[in-house]
């Protein structure tokens, strides 16, 4: 049977799930993530009625789109579920909508439109680092968030929904390009899941993001990598994060 999905980036997934698979860490995380997304099930605000729900699993049984019918249950696709477990990475800008926000330009200063009080802290504190640390080459004050997806008000439009929205410190490096060897975005994700599980496993709730052909230098287009520190979680020793994020994308021990 052919593979179908209303995800069509989720095509070729099997070589990521294999990956997931193998470490019983991911696989915590990845129930963990299921079932509080399930026990929550109550506030969704629009609930399939029974009818719709009923739909969504024999379509969803049909076409073998496993993505489908978690949208009814849980309000997260398949690959939600991996990104909110911190699983596999945030595309950039995904659905069309800026994700993470760049507050400052590519030498540390912050853009006119979030030159306000709201900010200054997080400023101050991000302009410290950025001139302390030895290389600040595309490093940036940003804002990001998690996000899973829904059917809209008449249940038919995909919407994506916003779980959390938070302050921190974006880091980007670009990447091998995958785009020349036809690779699907699922395919990509397995070939930065080594980089991002480590980065996981020492940076807890970093925010890993990942785009194909989305960094432009020198006229050449770049497949690229963004590791977010929100402040919440990274804000004390917010430098030694950072020079830990570094050391892991280069390999350096």
């Amino acid at each position: 049977m052919e593979e179908k999905t209303i995800f069509p980036r989720e095509e070729h997934s099997d070589i990521l799930f294999q990956k997931i698979l193998k470490d019983p860490w991911a696989c915590e995380k990845l129930q963990a993530t299921f079932c509080d997304f399930l026990f929550c099930n109550d506030e969704f605000d629009h609930p399939l009625s029974p009818r719709e729900f009923s739909k969504a699993l024999f379509e969803s049984y049909k076409n073998r789109d496993l993505s489908a019918f978690l949208m009814g249950i849980c309000q997260n696709t398949i690959f939600d579920l991996l990104r909110n477990s911190f699983l596999i990475p945030y595309r950039f800008n995904a659905d069309g909508k800026q994700n993470p926000i760049i507050m400052t330009d590519e030498n540390g200063l912050l853009l006119p439109e979030y030159d306000n009080p709201f900010y200054k802290k997080e400023y101050s504190t991000f302009q410290k680092i950025y001139h302390d640390l030895e290389s600040d080459r595309n490093l940036f004050l940003a804002q990001a968030y998690r996000y899973s997806h829904d059917y809209g008000s008449n249940h038919m439009n995909i919407e994506q929904k916003i779980l959390e929205i938070t302050t921190g410190v974006l880091l980007i490096r670009e990447l091998p390009d995958t785009v020349k060897l036809k690779e699907t975005e699922a395919e990509a994700y397995a070939a930065v899941w080594d980089i991002m599980i480590t980065l996981e496993k020492e940076l807890p709730m970093a925010y890993v993001f990942y785009g194909q052909d989305t960094l432009v230098e020198h006229n050449k287009k770049y497949d690229e990598l963004g590791i977010f520190l929100p402040n919440s979680h990274f804000l004390k020793h917010l430098e030694k994060h950072i020079e830990k994020a570094e050391a892991i994308i280069y390999a350096q021990k």
